[in-house]
């Protein structure tokens, strides 16, 4: 019982796309002195990705159930 290529493709590319988010470089284009609702832009950042990843990962599960589910025993 193998999920879809095209769902097992999309959370590989969910995994990637959360490590690219972190790397250094990448933070450091957030680090700036300014605040967004009264926090400093890098947390917003930190959480807003953090919260982005949570969602699409719930999403990409709830469709590999299904796909599970209609494939059958």
């Amino acid at each position: 019982m193998t999920p879809p290529r095209r769902l097992t493709e999309r959370a590989f590319v969910l995994v990637l796309a959360a490590f690219f988010m972190w790397i250094p470089p990448l933070v450091g284009v957030f680090s700036l002195d300014g605040q967004i609702f009264g926090l400093p832009i890098l947390f917003v950042y930190f959480f807003a990705g953090w919260a982005v990843l949570i969602t699409l990962c719930a999403m990409l599960t709830r469709s590999l159930r299904k796909a599970a589910k209609s494939e059958g025993p």
